[in-house]
């Protein structure tokens, strides 16, 4: 079970997910990760990431260029540092 949260960045981007970067479900394990080129966070599993031989490719827009996010890192938009805050009252249990 994990609690998604909503996160505005002072530029208006919002994402929808768990603060550290990581988090677990049914189905697996998940990592978050921000792409340079969609300029998106997405997230990937562990089961995933290890069929890809950590030769990780953003699932929107097949770019290498990732890296590990969470809510204290680099807004992908604004690139600006942490600047996300969560948005009160706007939690998702998921399973």
């Amino acid at each position: 079970m994990a609690q998604f949260k909503t996160y505005r960045c002072k530029c208006g981007f919002e994402v929808q997910t768990e603060p550290l970067g990581h988090y677990s479900l049914m189905s697996g394990e998940y990592y978050t990760f921000r792409c340079h080129k969609c300029k998106d966070i997405v997230s990937i599993s562990a089961e995933d990431i290890a069929l890809a031989a950590y030769n990780l490719t953003c699932p929107e827009c097949g770019s290498d260029k990732l890296e590990c996010w969470s809510v204290n890192s680099q807004c992908p938009k604004c690139n600006q540092c942490g600047t996300f805050v969560e948005i009160p009252g706007s939690i998702m249990m998921v399973d």
